[in-house]
């Protein structure tokens, strides 16, 4: 009887030595599965501040030839709307997005990485300058200008768009205007109504190495050359005060050229093709430093009033055929070909009111955002980095979106 109770109580002992056992085990599995997960808790949290302190030493690298942050190049590829940036002579164009990529490349790896940077949205203030046929055809037309086109863009200005205007006269006017009902010889200095946003000069005959009157053959007028007059004008900006021209930087850059006839007069073109060449001077230009033409193509036909008494003179019919013909068709090329627009003027109040829509509508040839990298693929496990970078020119803040992944 005794053997059998110290047999059951040895039983109990071994089913309780057993449950401890089980016990320890049930315990010690859970405990290293809870030390398996904060270890990868602790790997994976490793691996994203690892991944935040790359993107933040990207941001801060420095840009040998401008000596510019990441930073800063991305605040100023947000104010211009544009991912190459251009630093003069000396320094020429950075692209932001390509140092971004080798960049990232280089710590990531390429295919492991992908950003985006939403641009803000900017209105950028507009320049023109309009070169001005000033042959006695034209003469109405320059009138109207010089007369309405300062009231408009002054009242544009009060109502927050911000342009300006600078008319190259390609001559000076011989010619004459109604005023009071009578015909009286145009003044074009004394009638021009300047101000601090529109200004009239005279095109110079050179500028640098261009010549930029032309007239036909090489002899005779050459206030009709708005081809080469073109290539001046936008080479030398707009007015900003005596002897001193210039575009600013980060603005809607407009050319309008103004006439009816082809550059360099003889109303339809001059020989061996020299109005074509001089066409392509002004759009070759004007396409290089990424400027909006709207072509303003006037009528040649009818009567014209000029001379010092003011007579009569009708336009030849084959002038006439020209200025609807294959001028029309060439500003129709150059406006397209710089995304502008050409513009009939068939009455001269047409020439205000088509410039006043122009710097209303007109906006600034930007990208929404800056793209580089590779799309997140499904299934990875998707790393993310938001930083603030500041444009200082504008007082906002963009955010950068930076994404990785290991293969």
């Amino acid at each position: 009887m005794k053997a059998k109770g110290q047999t059951f109580e040895i039983l109990g002992m071994v089913v309780l030595g057993v449950a401890i056992i089980g016990l320890l085990f049930f315990l010690g599995v859970f405990s290293m599965k809870d030390y398996t997960n904060t270890a990868k808790d602790l790997t994976e949290r490793q691996q994203l501040e690892s991944f935040k302190a790359g993107v933040n030493s990207i941001l801060y690298t420095t840009e040998s030839r401008t000596g510019k942050t990441m930073i800063e190049l991305l605040g100023i590829a947000a104010k211009s709307g544009n991912t190459t940036i251009y630093f003069g002579p000396g320094v020429g164009e950075i692209d932001v997005k390509k140092e971004l990529e080798w960049k990232f490349d280089a710590i990531y790896g390429k295919g492991n990485w992908y950003l985006r940077i939403p641009f803000p949205n900017v209105s950028a203030d507009v320049q023109i300058v309009a070169v001005v046929d000033t042959s006695a055809s034209m003469c109405e037309q320059i009138y109207a200008l010089v007369t309405d086109v300062p009231q408009v863009i002054d009242d544009l200005r009060a109502n927050g768009k911000k342009a300006e205007m600078t008319i190259f006269l390609l001559g000076t006017p011989s010619c004459c205007i109604q005023k009071n009902g009578a015909w009286i010889p145009f003044d074009v200095r004394k009638e021009t109504k300047e101000t601090d946003y529109f200004h009239v000069v005279a095109m110079p005959l050179n500028y640098e190495n261009m010549v930029c009157r032309n007239p036909c053959g090489g002899q005779g007028s050459n206030d009709e050359d708005w081809g080469a007059g073109l290539e001046c004008a936008i080479a030398m900006g707009p007015y900003k005060g005596p002897g001193q021209f210039g575009w600013r930087e980060n603005v809607i850059k407009v050319a309008i050229p103004i006439s009816d006839e082809l550059p360099g007069g003889t109303e339809c073109g001059c020989p061996s093709g020299g109005s074509r060449t001089l066409f392509d001077r002004g759009l070759k230009r004007a396409t290089q430093d990424d400027v909006y033409i709207f072509a303003f193509r006037g009528d040649a036909c009818g009567t014209i009033k000029t001379g010092a008494g003011c007579q009569s003179v009708v336009v030849p019919d084959n002038y006439c055929s020209c200025s609807r013909g294959t001028l029309s068709q060439w500003m129709d090329e150059m406006s397209n070909t710089t995304k502008g627009q050409m513009y009939d003027l068939s009455d001269v109040s047409d020439s205000a009111e088509t410039i006043e829509k122009i710097i209303k509508e007109i906006q600034p040839n930007r990208v929404p955002y800056l793209e580089a990298g590779t799309v997140p693929p499904k299934g990875k496990n998707i790393r993310s980095s938001t930083n603030i970078l500041p444009v200082t020119v504008l007082g906002k803040y963009v955010e950068l979106y930076v994404y990785h992944w290991n293969k």
